[in-house]
């Protein structure tokens, strides 16, 4: 199986080199392993600082344990712009869950969902795509959008989403102070979301499938056939990359976009993450705006990253409202606790890790 996994490796690095230019992550990202301590590989900074407290329980979204009010909200997704005009973007740090997308060439979209952790200030929020819609009421979320495709309000009319469009609602701003320009500047907060689906009727309680997440993190090379993953790069298209470097001593991914590091507006940290999902949806072209459409119901291929390793791994999704589920070899998988980044492809060959 380990002689397989090696092959497969070797043919992803191939396609992705005829998928696009590489863009190859940044040489300052590099730093010098620490000892292959099983313990010190495995902590990370989020289970260092929970408490011992029986009180706590497990968030359905990340596995990490929080007070039972911090999870009675309804979860709340929102629309990030990811234009080179809108970075950094505030908040994203604090997402229990990220997914990432294309949209018109050359950009890709950030759909992040929060559920405990309530960041001061969130944004720029854009406009709506049908397959951002299904991933966000998969996590039966209040869809935070401004704007969207004729396609996209279609589906919203259609599946009855909750949402609150910008164009129509108090509930966002334009915030100048940034510095940046219409239509890459409008922020909101949580609780402005909240207030707002509370006036619209919404229901603040949610029903979602969760996750299934082990006790505490674990090595993937301690049950399956894996392959070493210290960097990732993930090629959208030659204008658009997406990078990831392990970083030993915090047992998290290091997040870079387009070779830059990933910041987060609020206090410019670079954003982490313990969990990375990638899930092959092809695309095809609808309009002369270049809008998409992507195959994200049904099943594929995908990959699964954590502890600087990976195995690859299928995805099954029934219908716009079901939960995204994956497998390893037929078996469901179960994250290690913390926040993840779904990395939606249209192909695992535009992936490479080494």
């Amino acid at each position: 199986m380990k002689k397989i996994l090696s092959y497969i490796m070797v043919l992803v690095m191939v396609f992705a080199v005829s998928c696009s230019s590489r863009t190859s992550v940044p040489q300052d990202a590099d730093k010098p392993e620490a000892p292959a301590e099983e313990e010190k590989i495995l902590k990370t900074e989020e289970t260092e600082k929970q408490e011992d407290d029986p009180n706590k329980i497990a968030s359905p979204l990340d596995g990490l344990k929080y007070y039972p009010e911090e999870l009675s909200k309804r979860p709340v997704a929102l629309s990030l712009d990811n234009h080179p005009n809108a970075r950094w973007q505030s908040g994203l740090k604090d997402a229990e869950i990220v997914y990432e997308f294309e949209v018109e060439y050359p950009y890709t979209r950030y759909l992040a969902v929060y559920l405990a952790k309530e960041p001061e200030l969130v944004g720029p929020v854009r406009s709506a795509r049908p397959y951002i819609i299904y991933y966000a009421m998969e996590n039966d979320a209040v869809f935070v959008h401004v704007g969207g495709s004729e396609d996209a309000f279609s589906e919203i009319r259609r599946l009855g989403t909750a949402e609150v469009d910008g164009l129509y609602s108090g509930a966002m701003w334009r915030y100048n102070d940034t510095g940046k320009f219409a239509p890459h500047n409008m922020y909101t907060t949580l609780q402005s979301i909240r207030d707002e689906s509370e006036r619209l009727g919404f229901r603040s309680d949610a029903s979602f499938e969760k996750y299934d997440f082990n006790d505490k993190s674990v090595s993937l090379s301690k049950k399956y056939d894996s392959v070493s993953a210290k960097k990732i790069n993930i090629a959208y298209n030659k204008e658009n990359t997406t990078e990831y470097v392990y970083d030993d001593e915090s047992g998290l991914y290091l997040r870079f976009k387009d070779s830059e590091k990933h910041l987060d507006e609020l206090d410019k940290e670079q954003l982490k993450t313990k969990n990375i999902i990638v899930l092959e949806a092809p695309k095809s072209v609808l309009d002369s705006e270049g809008r998409l459409k992507l195959r994200t119901i049904g099943t594929g291929e995908g990959m699964y990253f954590t502890n600087g390793e990976f195995v690859n791994i299928t995805w099954k999704k029934d219908s716009e409202k079901e939960r995204t589920r994956f497998y390893i070899d037929g078996e469901q998988l179960k994250f290690n606790p913390g926040n993840t980044w779904i990395q939606i492809v249209d192909s695992v060959g535009c992936v490479a890790a080494e």
